[in-house]
């Protein structure tokens, strides 16, 4: 009787190698999970990272859209007392008060309705950050700087073009006095911006520009 105890007590024991054998399959199974987990964490973490980045290049290009359709035939005085065009694009490295592009808008209205005074913005890359310039008023008092803000950050590179009416790209625009035959038109067809994020991904909008007449006074 003893002997028959004793051999249904070992069929329903484990073996240490059976115990390490279980333990190791376990141990197997948790670092499968855990690698399984991670990964979606990190693929997660990742989609999180592109909308936010297509989020905030979507609203960049929709603040751009609203200033293009907002254009005013308004040159400036700066603060050297200098006549600057309504729109200009330069090719050259911005300096601490200027803009790759700065034209004049109508000011933006308010939640009464009612439309601020036109404005003279700008945009530039500085720092690996596209930066919004907005000056104080249109005619600059001396020694008067624009308020810098980062439109988009975390940017390798930025690049403008302008549509002649030729249908050819330029990297420099100045529109010009009423009166002056040099060029056609003071505006481009269109602007063309080209966005280089960090991480390499790239980015093109092109933003058709209304007709404008050229009769508008020059200042």
């Amino acid at each position: 009787m003893r002997a028959l105890h004793h051999a249904r007590h070992r069929q329903h024991a484990f073996t240490l190698i059976e115990l390490l054998i279980a333990l190791a399959i376990f141990a197997i199974m948790a670092v499968m999970s855990y690698r399984t987990l991670d990964t979606l964490f990190q693929t997660r973490t990742q989609l999180n990272a592109e909308a936010s980045k297509l989020r905030d290049v979507s609203l960049l290009f929709a603040r751009l859209d609203d200033d293009f359709a907002s254009l005013l035939d308004r040159r400036v005085r700066t603060a050297d007392n200098l006549l600057d065009d309504a729109l200009r694009l330069t090719a050259l490295l911005p300096g601490a008060n200027d803009a790759t592009l700065v034209f004049t808008r109508g000011g933006f209205a308010g939640s009464s309705g009612e439309t601020a005074a036109p404005q003279r913005i700008g945009y530039r890359l500085r720092e690996g950050k596209l930066e919004l310039l907005i000056w104080p008023s249109l005619d600059a008092a001396p020694r008067t700087a624009p308020q810098a803000h980062v439109a988009l950050s975390d940017i390798r590179d930025a690049r403008w073009r302008a549509l002649d009416r030729a249908g050819n790209w330029q990297n420099v625009w100045r529109t010009t006095p009423v009166g002056d035959a040099t060029r056609p038109g003071a505006y481009p067809l269109a602007l063309e911006l080209t966005l280089t994020l960090a991480g390499g991904e790239e980015y093109r909008r092109v933003f058709a520009l209304r007709e404008r007449s050229a009769d508008a006074p020059g200042l």
